[in-house]
């Protein structure tokens, strides 16, 4: 479906999917310009995301609650093409979705030393590229 019959069908408007696709909520298109096509998994989540902002939560909240539907998900049921793991706030790591299972799995292990290790470094302080603390 185009994005008009997405924003109409959603009630949604197409300017607000957009900036939602830009925000990373929302997975993009296939395809671009008139090409782009927009399949029942952005249907279904904008009306979780539509669900998510009626309970007044802020986009950082609702990010964060779909990004962990995301991360705990064994396979993309939102049909994306990509799979994504947020490291820290700001720091996504990607990966095809339709990688083999065995490549996924090693993916999500590296998600995890990533993760081990962006926590490390923000308990430490922040490093220069000098290597002396940036306090």
């Amino acid at each position: 479906m185009s994005i008009h019959e997405l924003a109409a069908r959603s009630g949604v408007p197409g300017r607000r999917i957009r900036y939602y696709i830009a925000e990373g909520l929302l997975p993009p298109p296939r395809g671009r310009g008139r090409a782009a096509h927009y399949g029942p998994e952005h249907l279904e989540r904008l009306a979780e995301i539509q669900a998510l902002r009626n309970q007044r939560l802020g986009l950082d909240e609702i990010r964060q609650r779909l990004q962990r539907y995301t991360d705990s998900a064994k396979s993309p049921a939102d049909g994306s093409l990509w799979r994504h793991w947020e490291l820290r706030p700001g720091v996504l790591l990607m990966a095809r979705a339709d990688l083999g299972e065995p490549e996924l799995q090693r993916v999500e292990a590296l998600a995890n030393i990533a993760r081990q290790l962006l926590g490390d470094a923000g308990q430490e302080g922040e490093r220069r590229s000098d290597g002396r603390s940036a306090r």
